[in-house]
């Protein structure tokens, strides 16, 4: 699993609106569950740009990169969870504002790269990765290839 093939979890995570047609009504889902492992919450994360060091780690710079923030025993253990939650502020400042998201990794609060904060508006989330959704290629990233090059005998 690399990356690319996670744009489809963060399309169905950070698009409620599927759920509802409208934001103007009660949530009809306040609670959406997707499971999956380390090995999808790993490249999910990279792909919104968590824990991204400024200097790959190298065999010749280990010492210097002790503390780097990517560290997957720390980040996905054994037993690890990502969780969005969204919230219906009814008492907000603009509409824009009426709904807001937090993200939680290991029950642990991940401030927002757009913002450093850890709640987001909803839109602004939304807007921070248009780009990435709005080029999800999904079928042609995991299609599998139409001729089988392996069945040709090479010998």
């Amino acid at each position: 699993v690399s990356y690319k093939e996670t744009v489809l979890i963060l399309m169905k995570t950070v698009r409620w609106e599927r759920f509802h047609s409208s934001f103007s009504e009660p949530i009809s889902s306040p609670v959406i569950v997707q499971i999956g492992h380390a090995e999808t919450l790993q490249p999910l994360l990279a792909l919104m740009g968590f824990f991204k060091d400024d200097e790959p780690l190298r065999a010749n710079n280990y010492v210097r990169q002790m503390h780097r923030k990517f560290r997957s025993g720390r980040i996905v253990p054994y037993a690890a969870n990502l969780v969005f939650v969204l919230y219906h502020c009814d008492q907000a400042n603009s509409s824009k504002e009426e709904y807001q998201v937090q993200m939680l990794l290991n029950e642990n609060l991940l401030p927002f790269h757009h913002s450093n904060k850890t709640i987001s508006i909803y839109a602004d989330l939304k807007d921070y990765y248009k780009d990435i959704l709005q080029n999800c290629h999904f079928k042609e990233e995991c299609e599998l290839p139409k001729n089988n090059n392996t069945a040709t005998d090479e010998l």
